[in-house]
């Protein structure tokens, strides 16, 4: 995919997922800065996200699934960096709460690798 085909599929995802937990849009696109602020909303967009791309079931990240998607969505030169830090995050032990979770691999994956990160 092209980085505009990944923006577009990014941004509808987005949109999905702001719309079902109700979330702030300004917070949920700060992400890529690297802000992530105490939010309930916010911590359940990204459990919606990682559910709706099949990244995250049975409390879990799903790392195989992660890869798979990384190898299909992202340039080649970049998946190979961001496999690095999901290998890293998804060793992570959930936390019981499925928004927890998936808020703290998100934030994870930022912090390894701000440079490399993308999240929708």
């Amino acid at each position: 995919m092209t980085m505009e085909q990944i923006e577009k599929t990014a941004a509808t995802l987005r949109n999905t997922c702001v719309s079902k937990v109700n979330a702030n849009m300004d917070t949920v696109l700060a992400i890529q800065k690297g802000e992530f602020p105490d939010d309930r909303s916010l911590k359940c967009y990204t459990h919606c996200i990682m559910k709706t791309i099949r990244t995250y079931k049975n409390g879990r990240v799903d790392e195989g699934m992660m890869l798979k998607q990384l190898d299909l969505m992202m340039p080649a030169d970049i998946a190979v960096l961001m496999k690095e830090t999901t290998k890293i995050c998804a060793a992570e032990p959930p936390t019981g709460d499925d928004c927890e979770t998936t808020f703290n691999f998100v934030k994870c994956s930022y912090n390894n690798d701000p440079d490399h990160f993308f999240f929708p």
